[in-house]
């Protein structure tokens, strides 16, 4: 009989070098209830299933520029996670109804937020195993470079996910106004027809 093996959230952070809190984001996105579940110190244990997901989500965030939207999305066109993992407002948006503008918009700063304590994290961490001054004086050099490059990555995400805005704000107003342009089929004011009965009469 095959045991199930579960592992601590703050052993699976460290393995994949990432923030408890940010583990703790990923895990509502990408593991399923089954393969999670708390101690009873309120700490969550997490299933060697949820761990190679987990391991897989880091892969491609470090292998590309993707949002973890855009992972969740791709995991689960493969099959490797089921279409319950999508939040409410996202299922919304796939059935075409209309996500307030504010939800997206959290939801786009939320991940930005995330990325900037993920940068942070890595650049402490990185920091507290140097060994010398004089390296840690060319290191820190060269982790600010990093580091103004990843605000620019992150610039440049703030720019898309507000070009996004645009555009859905630009279709939700196009869809209002095909809507208050078409006429009401039959009208409830009865001097309508009169009005048009006489101007019939008129023109003949």
């Amino acid at each position: 009989m095959e045991v199930q093996v579960w592992m601590a959230s703050k052993e699976v952070a460290d393995r994949l070098n990432v923030h408890v809190r940010t583990l703790r984001n990923w895990l509502d996105m990408f593991v399923p209830l089954h393969e999670r579940q708390k101690n009873p110190q309120g700490h969550y244990l997490i299933s060697e299933t949820g761990f190679a997901l987990l391991k897989e989500v880091k892969a491609r965030k470090d292998a590309g520029n993707y949002s973890l939207r855009e992972i969740q999305r791709q995991m689960i066109d493969e099959g490797k996670l089921s279409a319950d993992m999508l939040s409410s407002e996202d299922a919304e948006f796939d059935a075409g109804a209309n996500v307030p503008e504010t939800v997206y918009l959290q939801s786009a700063f939320h991940e930005v937020e995330q990325t900037v304590q993920e940068t942070l994290f890595q650049f402490q961490q990185e920091l507290n195993q140097l060994s010398s001054l004089n390296q840690m004086q060319t290191t820190i050099l060269q982790k600010i470079a990093d580091i103004e490059e990843r605000q620019e990555s992150i610039r440049l995400e703030m720019r898309r996910v507000t070009f996004e805005m645009d555009l859905m704000h630009q279709r939700l107003t196009r869809r209002r106004q095909r809507f208050e342009r078409q006429p009401s089929r039959w009208s409830l004011n009865p001097l309508r027809w009169f009005t048009r009965a006489g101007h019939v009469s008129t023109e003949s």
